[in-house]
């Protein structure tokens, strides 16, 4: 299923100037989204994506030099401006963000986690009222226009999106049951588990081999990243997807209208230029909470107005990493996805499932305070980067790990696994009787971004490191490395080999909702507020950088639930019938723009 329009069909669109209703920039969760519900309400919807096709188009990378060949990487000490790179790591002074880049946006490489927030966080008085209000009410099966709930627009989402759990099956997989043991609970994930061969839009998908190589892209079309549910919505309904498209800024034209500066990209190697350009009468900026920033702060910079507080609400979900390193028994947890031998799709002999990357978390959100609330999720090492991983952990361990059990025989068995490591036992090993965790928290959303001297948004957040949520997630997953017998090592990124900085994988803000442009960036309803407190018409904002606030949890589904309202709002703006679709249109069905 290839989902991306021709460049031939793009160059028609600049030559002849359509009349396009909308122009969506990026593909993730928030563009996505408003592009199915467009298109579907019988908008003419024009995506732009920066980044190239993965999937069926070409696969993902599976081994470390192909990992490493799409690594892009901004930062003010080093760049590797490979634009077109599925990796995108934004180095910065105080807090590192990994986004993907690719249709599909961050659901390509992210664990595929569907979690609600703490119904206190959507509650809290940096939202808007509207927001507030929609999530006091727990209507679940109708959205009313007078007095809506937020809880249908989540509905929404999941009905398209369709999390489940790990299935019941006789043996679960040994990281799954060692959080189970720890009084977990499985989650649910965007992955394809039931023995269709379709998923519940319609689309073709096969069902998970659990190799657990989901955050280096899913070659199996088990994954239910973008490209196999709202993007083909988006397309069945006519919308025009173009990708390799990089969104410099946009302009109000003389007549009103929306244009939008980008520059096509061959190789993602070229200087950096703004010289193509598409005319819209709306434009839903959608390119993720970097990019989102980035665009709308360079739009500012050439004299679009907008609200001050653009940049401001950064917040990195509380994100940190750590590790059981080396524990009693073996869990699972490398990945084997590059090793299909002549069975594709099978797992390989002699080979235990290891399962998608997150399967069980640990809820420590128990109703006390909201701000101490901790969510921890196991996770597994993708294959492509197991071999440069046994060394790597085994070195950090060695250097910042702690000892959770003591005794000759224990010392005796971890060097003889971190041998195994070593010699190529990849299955007895120490990596693989290892558990990531990530955790996730509050931690006051007090970040900003901003432009560098060369264009780029970056994070500046001086004071996140002295946050004490980070020491409570490290006694957590100190207590559950302690109970399976590994080392505990705090976040691995947190030393002074590389740099000291935290990571997100879990951006949010930057351009946050609230009443009014003192407070905010986007209304309600994602509207972009210019200098003087009004909304500019036709410009609105989709992503996670319109929450204001830490979640606390995986971000999908709250980002979701968050741009059905939004397209719900843009399809009244422009005139349309809201659609809530979830198959794709008919066979039948021919976009009358067409």
């Amino acid at each position: 299923m290839v989902l991306a329009d021709s460049s031939g069909e793009l160059d028609r669109l600049e030559r002849d100037g359509d009349d396009i209703d909308v122009i969506v920039i990026g593909s993730g969760y928030g563009a996505g989204v408003c592009a199915a519900r467009l298109a579907e309400a019988g908008a003419r919807v024009v995506v732009l994506e920066r980044g190239r096709e993965f999937g069926a188009a070409q696969r993902f990378p599976d081994t470390a030099q192909q990992i490493g060949d799409n690594v892009q990487i901004d930062s003010d000490l080093f760049s590797r401006r490979h634009r077109l790179g599925l990796y995108n790591f934004h180095i910065n002074r105080d807090l590192d963000v990994l986004v993907g880049c690719g249709l599909g946006g961050t659901s390509l490489i992210n664990a595929n986690v569907a979690i609600k927030p703490d119904p206190r966080v959507l509650m809290q008085p940096m939202w808007p009222k509207k927001i507030r209000e929609a999530a006091e009410r727990k209507i679940r099966d109708a959205v009313d226009q007078e007095h809506p709930s937020l809880e249908a627009y989540f509905e929404r989402a999941r009905a398209v999106l369709d999390p489940a759990q790990y299935p019941d099956r006789p043996r679960i997989p040994r990281k799954l049951a060692a959080m189970l043991a720890q009084g977990g609970e499985r989650c649910l994930v965007n992955v394809h588990f039931g023995e269709d061969e379709t998923n519940s839009i319609g689309v073709p998908q096969r069902p998970c081999n659990g190799c657990g190589d989901c955050i280096t892209g899913c070659n199996f079309f088990a994954k239910k990243t973008l490209c196999f549910t709202y993007l083909p919505i988006a397309k069945s309904y006519g919308a025009k997807i173009f990708v390799q498209c990089d969104v410099s800024h946009i302009e109000r034209a003389s007549d009103g209208r929306w244009i939008v500066r980008y520059q096509r990209l061959s190789d993602g190697d070229e200087p950096v230029a703004a010289d193509r350009s598409l005319t819209a009468r709306s434009v839903i900026v959608g390119a993720g909470v970097l990019g989102t920033a980035g665009i709308l702060l360079r739009s500012k910079a050439q004299g679009l107005a907008i609200s001050d507080e653009l940049g401001g609400r950064f917040s990195g979900n509380g994100d940190a990493l750590a590790l059981a390193y080396n524990c009693d028994q073996r869990l699972d947890t490398v990945g084997f996805g590059n090793r299909v031998g002549d069975a594709p799709f099978a797992r390989p002999a002699g080979l235990d499932e290891v399962g998608a990357t997150i399967l069980g978390l640990i809820d420590r959100r128990d109703g006390g305070k909201l701000d101490d609330g901790i969510i921890i999720e196991e996770g597994a090492f993708p294959s492509g980067l197991a071999r440069l991983l046994r060394v790597l952990v085994q070195a950090v361990a060695g250097v910042t790990g702690s000892e959770t059990q003591h005794g000759f025989a224990h010392w005796f068995h971890e060097r003889l696994e971190e041998g195994r490591d070593l010699f190529g036992d990849s299955r007895e090993g120490a990596l693989n009787r290892s558990l990531l965790f990530l955790v996730m928290g509050h931690d006051g959303a007090d970040g900003f971004i901003e432009l560098s001297s060369d264009g780029r948004p970056v994070v500046r957040w001086p004071q996140l490191h002295t946050r004490s949520l980070f020491t409570a997630e490290d006694r957590l997953a100190k207590v559950i490395a302690g109970r399976l017998g590994g080392m505990f090592v705090s976040d691995p990124l947190n030393t002074p080999l590389l740099m000291n900085n935290l990571i997100t994988v879990h951006p949010l803000g930057g351009c946050p909702m609230a009443d009014d442009g003192i407070n905010g960036v986007v209304d309600s309803a994602g509207r972009v507020f210019s200098d003087d407190g009004k909304t500019h018409p036709g410009l609105y904002v989709s992503d996670a950088s319109v929450i204001p606030t830490s979640l606390g949890v995986n971000p999908l589904w709250t980002i979701s639930a968050l741009a059905e309202w939004i397209a719900e709002n843009v399809a009244r703006d422009l005139g349309r019938v809201p659609g809530m679709s979830t198959r794709l249109a008919p066979a039948n069905h021919v976009p009358a723009w067409r």
